[in-house]
């Protein structure tokens, strides 16, 4: 499995021979692969909050009875066929997915002990290989990518704190998107 997200990542990086650009058309690739389930469960979630009031109501009906409002529940799925665990698929489909990549792109900068590079999981051959042996940074849009924000920080705090913004833009980016999806799906009748 490594080997072939490495593949991967050192084939675009053939073409672009650009660490940021062959990484980016990596998750490009990933989202196209999960894109089915992230539909999938989309849709779901869609149909679980059209189904809302109709749970509330069957929760406050049958509040003192457990068992009756499970089989109620479970009529109501049935019949509006949703799957209340279906909106958790694709998280559950990227983890191992986005574990591979960490410790591919990880191993791209294992280091020696005298500090440098020797990448592991991709060909001595190829050209990602022999642009990061013997280097200490992998560089690309004028930051090492091989640096975690804390350490960048620890070494040049200016630096640092573009890579910490990275990071919060991106969970900025993940919030709005959150938020779009979470926008579409409350209907009139629901926010009243």
């Amino acid at each position: 499995m490594f080997q072939a997200a490495a593949w991967l990542v050192s084939q675009f990086y053939n073409l672009t021979s650009d660490y940021t650009a062959a990484i980016a058309l990596v998750a490009v690739v990933i989202m196209m692969l999960i894109f089915p389930l992230t539909l999938k469960s989309t849709k779901s979630m869609l149909e679980m909050q059209k189904v809302q009031p109709e749970m509330k109501r069957l929760q406050q009906q049958h509040r003192n009875d457990r068992q009756k409002l499970n089989e109620e529940m479970m009529k109501l799925y049935q019949e509006h066929k949703v799957n209340p665990l279906a909106s958790c698929l694709p998280l559950l489909a990227q983890m191992p997915i986005f574990l591979i990549m960490f410790r591919v792109l990880h191993g791209l900068t294992k280091k020696t002990a005298d500090g440098t590079f020797d990448p592991d999981y991709i060909s001595k051959t190829g050209e990602l290989y022999t642009s990061l042996l013997g280097k200490t940074e992998m560089r690309s849009l004028g930051l090492d990518l091989s640096l975690t924000p804390v350490k960048a920080i620890q070494e040049n705090a200016a630096t640092g704190v573009i890579y910490a913004l990275l990071v919060v833009a991106l969970m900025g980016l993940y919030f709005v998107q959150q938020r779009m999806i979470a926008s579409r799906t409350v209907s009139p009748t629901m926010s009243a």
